[in-house]
């Protein structure tokens, strides 16, 4: 499979029309419509509905383009991992969770592009599941997750970090003067949780089986908005720094916290920029188990 027809094909997927993707690539519209019924016909699957006006990805196409997107940055990121000069230069895919101590991360992506400014931070956000995921596939470099996932196959480095577990509630909730919330209190209300199996096995652990949840999140700021704009809770890590006035957090009764950590595949070698990020947490000697 020739990589230039992966771009041809992803640019097609974005535009929607070959006639467009061909004026975007510089290339012929016949050369374009050949090469992407080559393609269907290599891996055997229909990816495009084609009509008079534009053309449309199908269900198996949806999907390809995903695979087809991981190809690419994978050799991107190859190319850029073997590419020798002597300022340090090139890419980190990191994948992170949205809490709070990525404030960490933050810093240390600051002061790495002070001394580094050729290198280039790809910055993915998503739940464990979807960070180890991207690990696995080759697709990031380092992970920042909170424990809710299996890390046994991973090298790990915990920073430390204490995140406290609560809700979410708008300012007007019957709950935003509390304290602090049990099991008991959150009962009858409509909940929003982590899109995370092992969390909610934890959460209906934590607060009891009876629970009522009404919808699960991946990225937190749309449980924000959700929140805010109804009488739900959402279960979440503390919040308190990047919430309006409109939203309270509350801490879960008995407390439960989630510790931080960076993770990131067993290699017998890594890339020079990603062992110079890792030795700014004090990681040195990165290598393989």
């Amino acid at each position: 499979m020739d990589l230039r027809v992966l771009e041809y094909y992803l640019t097609v997927a974005e535009e929607e029309n070959i006639s467009h993707a061909a004026e975007i690539l510089h290339v012929s519209q016949p050369t374009i419509s050949r090469q992407l019924m080559d393609l269907e016909e290599e891996i055997g699957r229909q990816l495009f509905i084609r009509t008079n006006k534009k053309v449309i990805l199908t269900e198996e196409g949806v999907l390809f383009r995903q695979t087809a997107q991981d190809i690419l940055r994978l050799y991107s990121k190859a190319k850029a991992d073997h590419f020798e000069t002597n300022e340090l230069e090139g890419d980190l895919y990191l994948a992170a969770g949205e809490i709070e101590s990525f404030d960490i991360i933050g810093d240390k992506i600051r002061e790495f592009h002070q001394k580094h400014p050729k290198v280039l931070f790809h910055i993915h956000s998503g739940n464990a599941e979807e960070i180890c995921s991207a690990i696995d596939k080759g697709t990031a470099d380092i992970g920042f997750i909170v424990q809710s996932a299996n890390t046994m196959k991973y090298e790990v480095f915990n920073l430390n970090t204490e995140e406290p577990w609560g809700i979410l509630v708008s300012r007007n909730h019957r709950l935003a003067g509390r304290e602090y919330v049990t099991g008991s209190d959150l009962m009858d209300e409509q909940l929003i949780v982590p899109e995370n199996s092992r969390l909610r096995n934890d959460i209906r652990e934590w607060l009891g089986s009876g629970l009522h949840i009404a919808a699960a999140y991946t990225l937190f700021r749309n449980a924000m908005i959700l929140t805010a704009n109804s009488d739900w809770v959402a279960i979440c890590l503390e919040t308190k720094k990047y919430v309006g006035d409109d939203l309270v957090f509350i801490p879960l009764h008995p407390k439960r916290t989630a510790s931080a950590s960076l993770i990131w595949r067993s290699s017998p070698a890594y890339s020079p920029v990603m062992q110079e990020f890792l030795s700014l947490f004090g990681i040195q000697n990165v290598h393989g188990k």
